[in-house]
């Protein structure tokens, strides 16, 4: 497999989700990986770099998932980075308020490696990988 040159922007509070992403994305050879603990420091993160996805926490300190999300969308800049948003609070009413304000597609937590990878090799346009199996 070749290394993917996709730059993605990984925004979650708690360091063991975005640790569990990176290790997925590494899966998929892609290593331009950025990460930010709350909303607000992944929106300075976007307006001063530019991303071929930003993946995101919805319940955060500082600024939600939601107000990031809608802050991108808003900036003539980034409104067309795709953005995937995870989160435990998979209600109708955050569903349909995430997807009106733009968002790509959604994940509830928890989840696996494997339907992270289908996800994000979809949102970027590659070649979906298989998670390598270890035998024992």
């Amino acid at each position: 497999m070749t290394k993917q040159h996709k730059k993605v922007l990984i925004v979650d509070d708690a360091i063991f989700i975005r640790n569990f992403i990176k290790a997925a994305l590494k899966m998929m050879e892609i290593t331009d990986i950025r990460e930010a603990a709350d909303g607000k420091e992944g929106l300075a993160s976007v307006q001063s770099q530019t991303f071929d996805l930003i993946i995101s926490d919805w319940h955060m300190p500082n600024m939600n998932g939601y107000d990031l999300l809608c802050a991108v969308r808003k900036d003539e800049r980034t409104k067309d980075t795709p953005f995937l948003m995870l989160t435990s609070d998979v209600s109708k009413e955050n569903v349909e308020s995430a997807i009106d304000a733009g968002v790509n597609d959604y994940m509830a937590k928890p989840f696996r490696h494997d339907p992270l990878i289908r996800k994000v090799s979809r949102l970027l346009n590659i070649e979906p990988v298989s998670r390598i199996k270890v035998v024992r």
